[in-house]
């Protein structure tokens, strides 16, 4: 759903008041989210022309001098002896970073080019290696199988791998022929779905196909979810048919489990570094999930087995529901982005402050809208220039702007729109999304059409 913010009051804090108040401390922090016309933009004067002075291309408005370096408690409580020492710290960083995101926003492109080049053999080798790996610990399973010549082994090995989790024998035996596929098929499906994103196809998809790894994502998640559940419904099966005698500890098994901690912890930690990519951080969650719970279900299942029975299944059914809300958590992330989430306050700021530096002939900025079509964001942007300015250069001024809006890291395609006026309703312009109705309702009446509405 797209969003509409006034920026003017960010802007507006900035370049009039190097030391604001506490009070006005407070209202940056506690703005809230407005919609409609940017009517702050849209009513003031062009504001390449507030400066007498011939402005720096790279900082038009001058913020840079508003930029606070000490934001210690200790340097402000000695600016600020009366002020709340936290609500000016917060301040001061907040509008810090804002400056920084604005006069930044210039080498965004160019840095993200570099950034790309020299990353993407990382991140191919996070999302390769963690494939490889969970190929690699199926493969261990069927080589210590074959290499002893015991069919049984085969069980007790992939037994290792899901006893954390898979009390039962009965259960065993089905993730023997299904559940120990699921790392290999889950890794194969975000394998597949980055590299369908990274291959354009003009004709059939305009607009590319990298939402597909969104898509990718979220099937992802339902697969691991749907283990969670049969796990749970396993557990709670086992914990009510009794008791039952302990099986002995097999070392080749636990032997396995720990090759697997170890090649996991270690994937783990490389995937930490590179979890802003989308396909690295759901192999980083992948294998976060799965040391806890090779770790935790291997210790309560030596407890249980030696101890107490009723631990293992208990410690499955704590296992099953982890990760059933960490992964159904996730995959409500990413169906939010996939219906068109708004994009925070302090981005659409930022596409505010680029338009109006972007060229001196655009006069206003009506609307400015932000919001996820998959990883990453549409930009709509409506800007006021001269009526009397020619076609060519209106269309060139709000094509370069277009460009470098797209230039952006999270954004995926900009739409820059050119008017002569800002005194119109801007919902006017498209279909209307939602049906207003102002006639008086009873209250039966109101409930019957917020649940149709849902």
């Amino acid at each position: 759903m797209a969003s509409t913010h006034n920026t003017a009051q960010d802007i507006e804090h900035i370049t009039q008041a190097s030391k604001p108040t506490v009070s006005q401390a407070d209202d940056l922090a506690a703005a809230p989210h407005q919609t409609g016309k940017i009517e702050g933009v849209c009513e003031g004067s062009n504001l390449h022309d507030q400066h007498g002075a011939e402005p720096d291309p790279a900082d038009p408005l001058d913020l840079g001098r508003h930029r606070r370096s000490d934001v210690t408690r200790h340097q402000l409580k000695s600016d600020y002896p009366n002020g709340d020492q936290w609500k000016l710290k917060r301040f001061y960083t907040q509008q810090n970073q804002l400056i920084d995101q604005f006069l930044g926003a210039e080498d965004e492109e160019r840095l993200q080019v570099e950034e790309d080049a020299r990353m993407a053999p990382r991140i191919k080798f996070a999302v390769n290696a963690s494939f490889a790996v969970n190929f690699g610990l199926f493969v261990i399973q069927v080589y210590a199988a074959v290499s002893t010549g015991s069919l049984s082994l085969f069980a007790t090995a992939a037994d290792a791998f899901v006893r954390a989790y898979m009390p039962t024998p009965a259960l065993r035996e089905f993730v023997r022929l299904t559940c120990t596929q699921v790392d290999l098929v889950s890794s194969f499906i975000i394998w597949i779905t980055s590299r369908v994103a990274a291959q354009p196809s003009v004709y059939k998809y305009p607009v590319g196909r990298t939402r597909i790894e969104t898509i990718g994502i979220i099937l992802f998640c339902s697969l691991l979810t749907t283990v969670a559940v049969e796990l749970l419904i396993e557990s709670i099966r086992t914990l009510a048919t009794g008791t039952r005698e302990s099986e002995p500890l097999q070392i080749i098994p636990l032997t396995f489990v720990g090759v697997a901690i170890f090649a996991k912890s270690s994937l783990m930690l490389y995937c930490l570094f590179y979890r802003r990519y989308p396909s690295v951080h759901v192999f980083y969650i992948d294998h976060r999930n799965d040391i806890v719970v090779n770790s935790f279900g291997l210790t309560l299942s030596i407890i249980g087995n030696r101890v107490a029975w009723f631990l293992d299944p208990l410690g499955a059914i704590i296992i099953a529901v982890l990760i059933l809300s960490s992964w159904v958590s996730n995959a409500f992330e990413q169906v939010w982005l996939l219906v068109g989430k708004s994009a925070p306050r302090d981005f659409i700021s930022k596409l505010i402050y680029i338009a109006i530096t972007h060229d001196s002939r655009i006069l206003k900025v009506d609307t400015c809208r932000a919001y996820h079509a998959g990883q990453r964001y549409y930009v709509e942007v409506d800007i006021i220039m001269d009526t009397d300015t020619p076609l060519r250069i209106s269309h060139d001024v709000s094509q370069s702007l277009q460009k470098k809006f797209e230039g952006l890291t999270n954004v995926e395609r900009a739409f820059v729109h050119v008017d002569y006026e800002c005194d119109h309703d801007p919902y006017e312009e498209h279909k209307k999304l939602y049906k207003v109705e102002n006639e008086h309702r009873t209250l039966k009446d109101g409930l019957f059409f917020w649940r149709k509405q849902r």
